[in-house]
């Protein structure tokens, strides 16, 4: 590469031989140079981006893992644990590491289902006594990490003493104080219950004068709820995850009240919303029954108009002559008194001029005492000869019955 001089220095063009003796002026060259550069830190900025929001969206689809531990999250210390990690059925392998950790702790290989992979833990020692976090790798890129899991060793301290305050065996509503103390100095105490692992409280410890260190759980209302066996252990606020002993068992048996006064206005209202319900059940009873009597009453009346109504055309329609016979008969022949009487029944039947009706009347004899005439009129057959009557016109009948009793008594 060879070059010449301009003794006027910005009017001198410099330039480059190239192989084949051609010159090329050095601006241009400097120029394609740069736009060169510059056209490819923008294609690899564009592929950049590209493949993040590829992996962002391949990633979004993978289902977030869970982590739990069996049997539990509270392990004695020397015994054995197994850690679980369940994600996709695209993972091909699952990383276990402890929170505060880049690097994986432990990196296993998914199971026969896939799905999930399985981190054993032989003997549980202060080692293993962390917060953990799981995450899995597929062709698709990395998944989100899991839900944090805190695995905890029991037994590397003496067991604090638990009581209760007023009793273990108390009734539904009233306030109980769980108190936990030791002779360490443990800077707090964890109150739990046996089968419940969502009750877990933490305290900070307490110290006052020389008394040992404490902690006071106060449950302000207790129900049937609480019922069971809790226990106490002891930390140091630099070893969380490091548990003493568990304190001796404690069984609380909560009671319900038989005749427990309502404490607050709902329970107030919801006596009051029952009473008012069963007042107005009565009501409603009640009220139906009287109109079940009403209407039994009401059939009963009506019944018993139809037999009057009855009774009255039997009597109207006429009885036999032998009844009255036989009731004249058995009157006279009482001695104790001589009854008169005169019964008249007459039955009239009015028809037109042109009808025709026989009277038949008959007297008893004049050694009859009482004087009782019968008058029966008989109709009688229209005769042949007769035109004016006219079988389409209405007939009125009427029907009357006399009765006159006269009543002497002997003067004796």
């Amino acid at each position: 590469m060879t070059g010449r001089t301009c003794p006027e220095y910005d009017r001198c063009i410099l330039a480059d031989v190239t192989e084949h003796g051609q010159t090329v002026p050095r601006t241009q060259l400097q120029t394609l140079l740069g736009v060169i550069m510059i056209s490819m830190l923008t294609m690899l900025l564009y592929l950049g981006l590209i493949l993040e929001h590829r992996t962002k969206i391949q990633a979004g689809h993978l289902p977030r893992p869970i982590i739990w531990a069996e049997p539990g999250s509270m392990i004695a210390i020397y015994t054995s644990v197994t850690i679980w990690c369940q994600g996709s059925w695209e993972a091909q392998k699952y990383h276990l590491y402890k929170e505060g950790n880049v690097n994986p702790w432990d990196t296993q290989l998914p199971l026969e289902t896939r799905n999930k992979a399985k981190f054993n833990i032989q003997y549980m020692t202060t080692t293993y006594a962390d917060t953990y976090k799981c995450y899995y790798e597929s062709a698709a890129g990395f998944s989100e990490h899991s839900d944090a899991m805190e695995l905890v060793m029991t037994g590397a301290y003496t067991n604090p003493s638990l009581s209760v305050w007023p009793s273990s065996d108390v009734t539904s509503g009233v306030s109980i104080a769980f108190k936990c103390s030791s002779s360490m100095g443990f800077g707090r105490f964890i109150l739990i219950q046996d089968g419940k692992d969502s009750f877990r409280w933490t305290l900070d410890s307490q110290r006052h004068d020389n008394q040992p260190f404490h902690a006071t759980f106060v449950l302000d209302t207790v129900t049937p709820n609480h019922n069971g066996t809790f226990r106490c252990y002891g930390s140091f606020r630099n070893e969380p995850h490091l548990w003493s002993k568990s304190s001796d068992p404690l069984v609380l048996m909560v009671s319900e009240t038989k005749n427990q006064s309502p404490t607050h206005t709902e329970d107030g209202l919801k006596t009051y919303q029952k009473i008012l319900t069963g007042v107005l059940v009565s009501f409603l009873l009640l009220l139906l029954l009287l109109l079940l009597l009403i209407l039994i009453r009401y059939r009963y009346s009506c019944k018993k108009k139809a037999t009057q109504r009855d009774a009255n055309l039997q009597l109207t329609s006429g009885v036999p002559e032998t009844t009255y016979r036989d009731r004249l008969h058995q009157k006279s022949s009482s001695p104790d008194a001589t009854i008169n009487e005169k019964y008249l029944y007459a039955s009239v039947k009015n028809t037109q001029s042109e009808d025709n009706g026989e009277l038949d009347s008959w007297n008893p004899p004049d050694k009859d005492p009482h004087g009782i005439v019968y008058a029966q009129v008989k109709p009688s057959r229209l005769r042949k000869d007769t035109t004016s009557w006219r079988p389409k016109e209405t007939q009125v009948v009427t029907y009357a019955q006399l009765c006159s009793r006269t009543q002497e008594y002997d003067n004796r």
